[in-house]
């Protein structure tokens, strides 16, 4: 069969699709990514093609920054955010915050038309070429909310392929119990705004499947996921996290401790001049212990790093596919692949969550597992991070619970036991 999955445009979103997409062409179907240019041109990292994919360009990426704007701001911890804790209650206000921003995010697949500049819109160019290449089954990001309207012009099944927790299924699935209230004033979805028009495009109306897909492809470990009325299919997070050539001083296991401190692929461009990290007084902490520490910085962060000790490594990029296997410790933000990357090598986690998704969540779940500590971004401590480093490496419990999160990770299906069963959907939903 032929399949056409859709990410939304930045390297983490590919990286998460990477192991189905293989999985699915090395049980001979035809695979194809689309998405904006930004991960579909040759010499970019992390672009389509060096993950061993075909890639389709759906246009420039000129909409993104306006419509992500809103979300990242200046990065600060106290910034509106796509990310909120489904367990509060809904009366936080949380959820209708991320539920405003993901408009205003949706609406770069089909901007207002004085807004297009001469350029054809996303949603067109994914409708032309799914017309064209009539694929059987389109697997789509939940953020690439083009995709279900050109599954549905073409006939092919469709479904999404959820990276982390399902804030979207969420959000929607408040939202119509708010539209059922007689108490509330809501009298319309508000993502009608901007869906109605692309879906009017296309002779289309919002139904539950337009927004959530025939049915779910769930990456997230078992227990973070939360309980939704959904036809749920769980996945095993295989991470991928790029590629490259073995450097030198990764060829042999270190002879003391080695500890990562990353920001993910992606979240370095957003968090170049705000990582709510204290990277320089970090490292004059760490300079006397006996410890390697495995920094991923850009430029302009090692600039503002200044002189780095000596028992600190700085490195533009390194897949943490080839680091963390000789790692005792991980220090991050939560990202979602990183997380996956650590659980697969049974790495316990310092996690300091700035909030985009689900980054709260995920550092709960790491606590509650005994797999690993949280800091208080909005509260960050150099000595108390300190303290929480040296913990992690000394204290053995860590590394049971890092065991437990790999056990749960592996109780998932893989992806290629997933493929027989989307053959048999497909063909069932075409």
């Amino acid at each position: 069969m032929r399949v056409l999955l859709t990410i939304f445009p930045a390297t983490s979103h590919l990286y998460s699709v990477v192991p189905l997409a293989w999985a699915l062409q090395s049980a001979g179907h035809e695979v194809v990514v689309a998405s904006h240019s930004g991960v579909v041109d040759p010499g970019v990292i992390g672009n389509i093609g060096a993950a061993g994919l075909t890639a389709v360009s759906l246009g420039t990426p000129d909409e993104l920054s306006p419509a992500l704007g809103a979300h990242t701001g200046d990065a600060k911890p106290d910034r509106p955010s796509l990310g909120f804790d489904p367990n509060e209650p809904e009366e936080s206000g949380g959820w209708r915050t991320a539920r405003s921003i993901l408009a205003s995010m949706f609406s770069l697949y089909y901007p207002a038309p004085e807004r297009q500049g001469g350029r054809r819109p996303v949603l067109d160019n994914l409708v032309d070429f799914a017309r064209a290449w009539r694929p059987d089954l389109v697997l789509w990001d939940p953020l690439m909310l083009a995709a279900p309207i050109a599954a549905r012009v073409s006939g092919a099944a469709h479904a999404r392929l959820v990276w982390g927790m399902d804030n979207v299924a969420v959000i929607h699935d408040r939202t119509k119990r708010e539209l059922a209230d007689p108490r509330s004033e809501l009298t319309e979805h508000p993502w009608l705004s901007w869906f109605g028009p692309m879906l009017e495009r296309y002779g289309l109306e919002l139904d539950d499947e337009m927004l959530l897909g025939q049915w779910t492809l769930d990456l997230t470990q078992s227990r973070m996921r939360h309980p939704l009325d959904l036809t749920h299919i769980p996945v095993r997070r295989v991470p991928y996290t790029g590629a490259a050539a073995l450097p030198d001083w990764l060829h042999a296991r270190p002879e003391r401790p080695r500890a990562v401190l990353t920001l993910g692929v992606s979240r370095r461009k957003i968090f170049g001049k705000y990582s709510g990290f204290p990277m320089r007084e970090f490292f004059e902490s760490v300079s006397a212990l006996d410890v390697e520490v495995v920094a991923t910085l850009n430029n302009e962060q090692l600039a503002a790093v200044g002189k780095v000790p000596d028992n600190v490594r700085t490195v533009e990029y390194v897949p943490l596919n080839q680091v963390l296997p000789t790692s005792s410790a991980i220090i991050h933000h939560g990202g979602g692949g990183t997380f996956a990357a650590a659980v697969a090598h049974r790495v316990p986690q310092l996690v300091v969550p700035l909030v985009m998704w689900d980054e709260m969540v995920t550092a709960r779940y790491v606590a509650d597992m005994g797999a690993g500590l949280v800091a208080d971004p909005a509260a960050l401590d150099v000595d108390g991070l300190h303290k929480q480093l040296v913990r992690l490496l000394e204290d053995p419990s860590f590394q049971l619970g890092a065991r437990g999160l790999y056990e749960e990770m592996l109780a998932a299906p893989a992806p290629t036991d997933v493929v027989p069963l989307l053959e048999r959907l497909t063909a069932e939903r075409r």
